[in-house]
């Protein structure tokens, strides 16, 4: 079993450590490849900057994440069932704590690429990153990657996306969204000169 310390997680044998590592980089793989898939069917002409799409996709694989550790909770297991497992499956507890911390690994990890990339963006604009403008904008991203989550993970992206009438309320949450995002950015942008605001908040080419 892992060992629990001031919530770092210690595993008891080089193994279970092995077997915590396949894990994590499985999910962070896993969820980071399916936000860029999001990103990629996204429709042109948006009005974010690149900036904005990266950190974008890190909500996107933080909805993922969370979406992915929920289903695995499903249906949830009884007391008896849990001593069933380990009566006759000893692994299975083993395998289900592995899958907890490796989530909480990769939940860590997100967390601290959002910060991250948003504080990069602000102090790279000299606004502070915990400031109201800055703390909406950031809200604003978060909320279009629920709402993206929400229809996309219904589909297929790879190979129902593009006959799937999803893609049209992809589209149109995307462009309303983006629009809000635009707008929480130039508030937060207010006190720069216009020549500044035009090149911080030049979409990608």
């Amino acid at each position: 079993m892992l060992k629990e310390l001031d919530q770092i997680y210690v595993p008891p044998d080089e193994q279970t450590l092995r077997r915590v590592q396949r894990k994590t980089e499985d999910i962070d793989r896993i969820v980071r490849r399916w936000a860029q898939d999001v990103i990629d069917v996204l429709p042109k002409g948006l009005c974010l900057i690149e900036d904005e799409l990266y950190v974008l996709g890190l909500f996107l694989a933080q909805q993922r994440r969370l979406n992915i550790e929920l289903d695995s909770q499903k249906p949830p297991v009884s007391l008896r069932g849990k001593l069933y497992q380990a009566s006759f499956f000893p692994g299975a507890i083993d395998r289900a704590e592995i899958l907890r911390v490796a989530h909480r690994t990769v939940a860590s990890r997100l967390e601290s690429d959002i910060d991250r990339a948003c504080q990069f963006f602000c102090s790279d604009r000299d606004i502070e990153h915990n400031s109201e403008p800055a703390i909406d904008w950031r809200v604003a991203i978060r909320y279009l990657a629920q709402q993206l989550h929400h229809i996309a993970s219904q589909i297929d992206l790879k190979r129902e996306y593009y006959t799937s009438p999803q893609r049209f309320e992809v589209a149109l949450r995307a462009r309303d969204l983006a629009a809000n995002i635009a707008e929480k950015r130039n508030a937060m942008l207010g006190n720069l000169t216009p020549v500044e605001e035009a090149e911080f908040s030049r979409p990608p080419a």
